[in-house]
């Protein structure tokens, strides 16, 4: 199937969906800086037997879960983000196959957030620390097997030379809503309690399902003639070269989830200033995707995702230093820039370069990296101490990335309109 005409403006289908995930984006945003809290709260039973019949074995694993026994807050925090993310993560790989396979993604989509709506629900009936970790990586796979889904509805409606800004509407919506979300979960918390906002997510989610059942069309992609074949088009190696820089790009950003608890020992931070702060990159990065998109898509998308990547690297470190909530704050905003440049490019390259039939795998590679991304950062700074060496990890690696981009990445003028390298 051709791509879109570019003099045809944007799709009706992407506003549509863009729409869908800023509900969506709303109801999980609320929970983040709400979870780490609401976790104090519960109990953890049946963890010491655990621990004490496994360390003999496993004493890595062991020390862990210590963490967990002895009542750390961070440690808590880093194994429930991490297990969720993993969870979201790993069956964005058997979604984006499937979804190529059998050309289906508006069925996957509407699967998804109606499992997800549930686990909002269920949070309420919640009573102890096991409950919270199963009904989160339940939810996080539902969410999980929307992203390739949606993601290839985008790329199938970006015109050739327009996937940046096509993209950067997308996401700024997007963005908008999880930027919404956390001050939304901070403020409904702290008025109603966590009962409210866990009811009030569910909701949202409901809308978003509703919204994509009526207003979202999506007939088949291949033909007949294609499908018997058994066949799909190959993803090319430089999807997963993109694919790491998102990866690597969120285990930097995500890894102060589980030093939430600690900016508030240190800082004394409410559930509120720390919603504010996440929201503030949120927003930064979503107020900067549309023109850093255009930029990508007039220039070269290739450098301005290197540009990203290069600033990216002394943000990520210094957030090892941080000295107080100002410092965290301006940190995050500046962060928000970077990584929309990087988000923004690798997304736009992914769509314009994908085609009929790998479109749901090769999008699937960028969320999946997301997913994965923000259940490593935070078991990272859950598990290293020392934050200045945590942050170190993910700058070292981004400078690793860098060179494969500039070397194996080919720029936009040397794809031809098919997404053939010339």
């Amino acid at each position: 199937m051709s791509s879109p005409n570019p003099s045809s403006g944007t799709p009706s289908v992407v506003l549509v969906i863009a729409l869908c995930r800023f509900g969506e984006a709303i109801a999980i945003g609320m929970l983040i800086p709400v979870l780490p809290i609401f976790l104090e709260t519960l109990q953890t039973p049946y963890l010491e037997d655990v621990v004490r019949s496994i360390t003999p074995s496993f004493p890595f694993l062991g020390k862990v879960l210590e963490g967990l026994v002895e009542g750390t807050a961070e440690a808590r925090t880093a194994l429930l983000f991490c297990l969720s993310g993993l969870a979201m993560a790993l069956i964005q790989i058997v979604s984006g196959r499937v979804s190529d396979w059998l050309d289906l993604r508006k069925s996957l989509i509407l699967t998804g957030m109606g499992l997800a709506a549930l686990g909002s629900l269920y949070l309420t009936f919640l009573t102890d620390y096991w409950q919270l970790v199963v009904t989160r990586i339940l939810q996080g796979m539902a969410l999980g097997m929307t992203f390739p889904p949606m993601m290839a509805i985008i790329a199938r409606h970006s015109p050739r030379g327009a996937g940046g800004r096509l993209l950067g509407l997308y996401s700024t919506i997007r963005l908008l809503g999880f930027s919404l979300g956390p001050v939304i979960g901070g403020l409904v918390t702290g008025i109603g309690g966590y009962r409210t906002t866990f009811q009030t997510s569910a909701i949202l989610l409901v809308i978003s399902v509703v919204a994509v059942m009526l207003f979202v069309d999506d007939p088949p992609e291949r033909r007949r003639e294609q499908k018997n074949t058994g066949d799909l088009p190959r993803v090319q190696p430089m999807f997963r070269i993109l694919g790491s820089g998102i990866f690597i790009m969120m285990v930097g950003i995500s890894a102060v989830i589980s030093l939430f608890p600690w900016y508030r020992r240190e800082f004394g931070a409410t559930e509120a200033e720390l919603g504010f702060i996440f929201s503030a990159f949120i927003f930064t990065r979503g107020l900067c995707q549309y023109p850093l998109g255009w930029l990508g898509d007039r220039f070269d998308k290739k450098k301005v995702l290197m540009m990203g990547l290069c600033a990216y690297i002394p943000l990520v470190l210094l957030q090892g230093h941080i000295s107080s909530l100002s410092e965290l704050l301006f940190l995050r905003i500046g962060l928000g820039v970077v990584v929309a440049a990087i988000g923004i490019s690798v997304n736009g390259i992914s769509a314009e370069r994908s085609v009929a039939g790998n479109r749901a795998r090769v999008m699937g590679i960028n969320t999946f990296s997301f997913s994965l991304g923000v259940a490593i950062g935070p078991l990272l700074t859950g598990l290293v101490n020392n934050q200045k060496i945590a942050f170190a990890i993910p700058g070292g690696l981004a400078l690793l990335v860098l060179l494969l981009v500039a070397f194996l990445v080919p720029s936009d003028p040397v794809v031809d309109r098919e997404g053939n390298i010339r």
